[in-house]
């Protein structure tokens, strides 16, 4: 059998070795990563932090089904806690409990929809007044609580617990 044989011997890789390929490449990577980052989410970085303002806010929270036993037990001043993490909401400045409880009732013989009145049930609507922090989007925060149009916020004042959606707000002042 004849064998071939020329003057070039096999390639040896070094190993073990960093280089300047190796440095570019790393750099190039690294680069890239920021640059998906950065336009992805700037505020990720912390280059952009939005600056807090403090404003006092006035919100409206309507507590449905009340029984008519306790329609009076929330009063102008009282302090709004909330129920969940015992910090302050802040003070009630109006109370409006004269609303009839009123659920949607489907007549299948009429095949309509009315309104039900429960005659011993009422909705409470309290509007709290706090001092809160606003920040970009997050929006306004009272005490560590974020407070939005259409969340929930369970609530404690002196005489009465109870539950409710924030239904509008605005800044005064």
């Amino acid at each position: 059998m004849e064998e071939r044989t020329s003057g070039f011997r096999p390639v040896q890789k070094k190993k073990g070795r960093f280089n300047l390929m190796d440095l570019f490449l790393i750099l190039f990577v690294a680069g890239l990563v920021f640059f998906t980052v950065f336009v992805v989410d700037p505020f990720s970085i912390g280059l952009f932090d939005e600056e807090e303002q403090s404003v006092t806010l006035e919100y409206t929270v309507r507590i449905e089904n009340v029984e008519v036993a306790f329609i009076d037990k929330i009063k102008v001043r009282n302090e709004a806690v909330d129920a969940s993490i015992k910090t302050s909401l802040g003070f009630v400045s109006s109370v409006e409990n004269d609303t009839p409880h009123t659920e949607p009732y489907y007549d299948t013989q009429a095949d309509l929809v009315s309104m039900k009145e429960y005659p011993d049930r009422y909705d409470l609507i309290v509007t709290i007044t706090a001092n809160a922090t606003f920040t970009e989007g997050v929006g306004y925060t009272v005490n560590g609580r974020r407070v939005a149009v259409g969340s929930k916020l369970y609530l404690m004042f002196p005489e009465f617990v109870g539950e409710g959606y924030c239904v509008s707000m605005r800044e005064i002042g």
